[in-house]
């Protein structure tokens, strides 16, 4: 059994991240919190456990979690968490971040429905947004959308995933925001960035956070090493001035400052960058990399 007073100071530790506005959290997050290998994450008292080794985890009951699922890190691909214990979680359910509602489904395989390592980012998008447009490119379930349109903003979400899109909008939905003054596009980033620049449709604020390794409608491959540069590039001609650009990776193979230089090396505008941060509650490695460039 997995030590239970270690993960119980996991828990304190995130006593005033994990409130009534917020229910999505990093509970145990591997070395950060003297439990290498193990990572679990909270959705509104629904355990998700990753573990590195492959034998089925054992968690103490009296920890309160609401249902226990298991996920082993080393399984690649779209591996739909196994349940352990408590109710089974076989429908969607809404968690809170921030006070804003997302839908959040087990059933759908890599990833539940929300990132919660771009929560700090989220809430900075939210707080810039104000009177602008914005566009959430590889907008997967649309929460940088749902973040901005919160925080007054017009928002364009673009994916290649027509499920993710009708997603986005179910989350907005439940935030009572009316889709009607906001955007949802099927298709392919670089070619939309193309149309919106022939167009001279200009933006306020744009998110790149792409997938690590992703094919495009046509079968190309998108790798951040080689790509990302030329897509900032592509992104940063259709900003309006004094435009901003996250552009945001968790590849483990580059450093931040060799993300740095790929992008400094593709955007041919001179620009200013504002490093991101990852949320208090991950206190492990430090993979996510993102960085706010000011035009």
């Amino acid at each position: 059994m997995i030590p239970k007073e270690k993960i119980v100071a996991a828990i304190e530790k995130r006593r005033t991240i994990r409130t009534e506005q917020t229910n999505a959290v990093r509970l145990v997050d591997g070395s950060g919190d003297e439990l290498t290998g193990l990572v679990i994450d909270d959705f509104a008292g629904r355990w998700i456990v990753q573990t590195v080794d492959e034998s089925e985890p054992t968690l103490d009951p009296s920890l309160g979690y609401r249902s226990l699922y298991w996920k082993p890190l080393l399984k690649k691909g779209k591996t739909v968490p196994q349940h352990l214990a408590g109710e089974t979680a076989d429908e969607p359910f809404c968690v809170l971040e921030s006070g804003l509602r997302f839908e959040i489904d087990f059933r759908a395989g890599y990833s539940p429905g929300l990132f919660l390592d771009q929560r700090i980012n989220r809430g900075k998008v939210r707080s810039l947004a104000r009177g602008g447009m914005l566009l959430n490119t590889f907008a997967y379930t649309c929460a940088f959308g749902v973040a901005a349109a919160m925080g007054g903003a017009a928002t364009v979400n673009l994916d290649l995933s027509r499920n993710y899109l009708h997603w986005g909008k179910r989350n907005y939905e439940l935030n009572q925001i009316d889709l009607r003054n906001h955007e949802f596009l099927y298709g392919d980033v670089f070619d939309w960035l193309g149309r919106f620049k022939r167009r001279g449709r200009k933006l306020d604020l744009i998110i790149l956070d792409p997938p690590t390794f992703s094919r495009d409608r046509r079968s190309g491959v998108f790798r951040v090493q080689d790509d990302f540069g030329a897509l900032a590039d592509r992104a940063a001609a259709c900003l309006n001035r004094n435009g901003l650009l996250l552009c945001s990776t968790n590849f483990r193979g580059i450093t931040f400052n060799e993300f740095l230089r790929i992008l400094r090396a593709g955007v041919q505008r001179p620009f200013q960058t504002v490093p991101g941060s990852m949320p208090a509650d991950f206190t492990g490695e430090q993979y996510l990399k993102s960085v706010w460039l000011q035009f």
